[in-house]
């Protein structure tokens, strides 16, 4: 099998001490890729929010990560049953394909939807390769209202990549769509001003 010297790199953040997580694609698999500096030589992998996860050293060429993380992925996908690799949060997903279906009129499908703990500077992700949907867990206990506002803005990304005007059309078709980024908004400044920490200031 050849070895691809480029990785395409997608969903792009960059994490506490200096690692960057970005989604790429090895072998037709979706992983998710973490770069630190602290990583000098060495790969490893685990499964993580649906999906492989290979943390690789910063500046590791991607022809390298391809070679050395081949393996590590086989292995992981091998301990992993059919029925439990890329599962959804039966609830979110089930939440998800609803908002799909009537809002979007079904010309969108997520493929998968799981609650992330790694989402901590946006509210959602969507690699509309795979038709992967992450939402961060510091949404839960908010209004279903606005955690909805999320998955449909992220279903939106499924057909529209980027922002543009068309994007906001699809995903406006969610009457409260407006009312749900300002309450975010409205949480990222109070958590900001009242005890400092990181909180998401968009979607993505």
């Amino acid at each position: 099998m050849d070895t691809i010297s480029t990785l395409r790199r997608e969903d792009i953040e960059h994490l506490s001490g200096g690692r960057i997580a970005s989604i790429v694609e090895i072998d037709g698999e979706t992983v998710r890729l973490i770069a630190s500096a602290r990583r000098k030589k060495t790969i490893a992998a685990k499964f993580r929010d649906g999906m492989i996860e290979l943390s690789v050293p910063l500046h590791m060429p991607d022809a390298e990560i391809v070679r050395s993380g081949r393996g590590l992925i086989s292995k992981i996908k091998s301990r992993q049953p059919d029925s439990k690799r890329f599962r959804s949060n039966a609830e979110l997903y089930a939440r998800a394909q609803y908002l799909a279906r009537v809002w979007l009129g079904s010309e969108v499908m997520p493929a998968s939807v799981v609650w992330s703990d790694r989402q901590t500077t946006r509210w959602g992700s969507c690699t509309a390769a795979t038709g992967a949907i992450r939402i961060s867990t510091m949404l839960q206990g908010m209004p279903q209202w606005v955690i909805d506002g999320v998955l449909v803005h992220e279903l939106a990304h499924l057909k529209y990549l980027d922002h543009g005007q068309e994007f906001r059309d699809f995903a406006g078709r969610y009457p409260r769509m407006g009312e749900s980024i300002a309450f975010l908004h409205g949480v990222s400044f109070a958590q900001h001003r009242g005890q400092g920490k990181t909180f998401p200031e968009a979607y993505d």
